[in-house]
C-alpha cells in the first residue's frame, strides 16, 4: 500500500467523503463489472456496485490492511452481489472469457470471435444461454472463482486474498469449477461438443 492511499484510508476512516471518493475512484469500474457479471442486468449491477461501495465506506474502519484496499473492496462486492442472488434465487453471468492460465496451463471456456452471420449469432446465443445455466447449477465458491480468475484475471494470490482461502485451496477450486462448468455444458448440448472439437484443433479448451 502505497503512502497516498493509506492518508486517504486513513481520512476516510474518520468521515471524510472527499477522502473516500478519491480513493474508490479507481476501482469503481471493477466494483460494477464484479455485479455486471453476477447479476448479467446493468440496473442491477449499478444498485449493487453502489451498495457496495457504501458498505465499504461505512465499514472502512474494519479495514486493518492484512490485504490490499481492492482486495477488500472486492470481497465487500462479492458478498453484496451473493446476498443479491441468493434472494433471487438465480444467477444469470453474461458470459466467460477466457482464461488467464499463465501459471497452470489451463484456460477458462471462450466463445470464438469472429465476423459472424446470422447462423453463427444464433448459435453463440445458444452457447452464451448454456453457460448462463451451467454456471448457475455450479456451487457459489465454484462460480465466484471462475468470476475472479477468468473475467477479473485476478491472481491466485489476490482470489485467495480476497475469499480468505489458501492458495492451494484456491488452485484446486478453480480447476475442479472449471471442470464442472464444462462437463454440465457437455453433457446438455452437443452443439457445445461440435465447439471443443473446434478448439482442441487450434489448442484451446479440451
Amino acid at each position: 500500500m502505497d503512502t497516498a492511499e493509506k492518508k486517504l484510508i486513513e481520512l476516510s476512516v474518520g468521515g471524510d467523503v472527499e477522502a473516500f471518493e478519491t480513493l474508490i475512484q479507481s476501482h469503481q469500474k471493477k466494483v460494477y463489472n464484479i455485479a455486471l457479471r453476477m447479476t448479467g442486468n446493468p440496473e442491477d449491477a449499478q444498485e449493487l456496485a453502489q451498495e457496495a461501495i457504501v458498505r465499504a465506506f461505512t465499514s472502512i474502519g474494519k479495514f486493518r490492511g492484512d490485504s490490499s484496499f481492492s482486495t477488500w473492496l472486492y470481497r465487500i462486492t462479492i458478498n453484496v452481489c451473493t446476498d443479491f442472488l441468493r434472494k433471487r434465487n438465480k444467477v444469470t453471468l453474461i458470459s466467460m472469457e477466457q482464461g488467464a492460465a499463465s501459471n497452470d496451463n489451463q484456460q477458462g471456456l471462450q466463445i470464438e470471435e469472429e465476423s459472424p452471420g446470422p447462423d453463427e449469432l444464433a448459435e453463440k446465443k445458444q452457447l452464451k444461454k448454456l453457460v448462463r445455466d451451467a454456471m448457475d447449477a455450479l456451487s457459489e465458491e465454484h462460480r465466484q472463482v471462475l468470476i475472479l480468475r477468468d473475467i477479473l484475471k485476478l491472481s491466485y494470490k489476490e482470489i485467495a486474498n480476497t475469499l480468505k482461502v489458501n492458495e492451494g485451496t484456491i488452485k484446486s477450486r478453480i480447476n475442479r469449477a472449471r471442470a464442472g462448468l464444462k462437463k454440465i455444458v457437455m453433457q446438455r448440448s452437443e452443439l457445445f461438443k461440435d465447439y471443443v472439437v473446434k478448439y482442441d484443433r487450434k489448442g484451446g479448451i479440451s
